[in-house]
């Protein structure tokens, strides 16, 4: 077994002794969803409503938190991937519903950054299928056979070939849809979020090198070995539920952040990370993919060392000791 890090079990006792208090609320910018996503310029997806999925959101978040629509929680958030909510009324996928719970997802990632409708606009229209492809990731994250683990593999697999599937979802984000999948249905286990944030505690706190810029399997597969080897490993109070996966991925997440001291002893909004360095590689990442399938020649020099180079600057944080550019 990986020996648990301290700032690990120094959290953990944190929060068992606050009764296990949830993450709170992140803040989210409403009006400028709604207004990105009804711009003239705006691809307009077939057979998908962008504005009442914002509307859908609003709402939401209203109902929970008294008519305060610009916070949002994984409750809301998960609520919108249950296999009800995903379906129409005759069983089928309901493709809007996708949508709507994958916009979800990513407000609740990118929280107030002002480029994050912008970004998910892109991964909407970048790839003509996306909405098929989202509806076929959901189906597979939901099943009992396959789970979260299979539907990040399918995602590699489509990415490897070079196709514009999903192009521009790398994992830090793509793996909050997967979150969300999972956890709203009791029938598969959880796969949490990996991301800049919990690669970066990896790295400092348990000395793993995990990647986040492509969608590497091995490292993900890695990622949920741990956290099972940790939730079984972690005491746990007496009569209290055993720890699931996404609890030790919080608990890594305010252990990363020095978010202990405010997200588990009080109510305020938990400000998400500046983004930049992820973000950036995940974008290489891609056009190194189509880059490495172009018949010009069979040399595969070229895109092994740019791989090279944003292994090297993940491995390093050479850019930028926060991974802010």
């Amino acid at each position: 077994m990986t020996t648990i890090p301290d700032s690990l079990t120094t959290t953990y006792t944190r929060w068992a002794a606050l009764d296990r208090r949830p993450q709170g609320t992140f803040p989210w910018r409403p009006g400028s969803w709604a207004n990105r996503f009804s711009r003239d310029d705006t691809p307009q997806l077939k057979g998908i409503n962008l504005g009442a999925a914002i509307k859908d959101i609003v709402g939401a978040t209203r109902r929970a938190f008294g008519g305060d629509e610009d916070r949002i929680d994984r409750t809301v958030v998960e609520g919108f991937h249950s296999p009800t909510m995903l379906r129409d009324t005759d069983g089928s996928p309901s493709p809007q519903a996708v949508v709507t719970a994958f916009i979800a997802a990513m407000i609740w990632g990118y929280g107030t950054s002002g480029y994050g409708p912008y970004r998910t606009v892109r991964v909407l229209s970048t790839d003509p299928d996306a909405v098929e492809h989202l509806v076929e990731i959901a189906r597979i994250a939901q099943e009992p056979t396959q789970g979260g683990h299979a539907a990040f593999e399918e995602i590699a697999a489509q990415r490897a070939t070079g196709d514009p599937y999903l192009k521009y979802l790398g994992p830090a984000f793509g793996t909050k849809f997967l979150y969300f999948l999972t956890a709203a249905y009791d029938e598969v286990e959880t796969t949490p979020v990996l991301d800049a944030v919990v690669r970066r505690w990896f790295r400092d706190e348990a000395h793993e090198t995990l990647y986040t810029a492509w969608w590497d399997s091995d490292s993900y597969a890695r990622y949920l070995g741990l956290l099972d080897e940790w939730r079984k490993a972690l005491p746990a109070a007496t009569g209290s539920k055993a720890l699931e996966r996404a609890d030790v991925e919080l608990l890594i997440f305010a252990s990363a952040r020095g978010d202990a001291g405010s997200w588990l002893t009080g109510d305020d909004p938990v400000l998400p990370e500046e983004l930049g360095l992820d973000e950036l590689l995940g974008a290489v990442s891609g056009e190194i993919d189509q880059l490495a399938t172009r018949p010009r020649d069979d040399s595969q020099e070229g895109p092994e060392l740019l791989r090279q180079l944003i292994e090297w600057v993940e491995r390093d944080d050479a850019v930028s000791g926060n991974g802010a550019l």
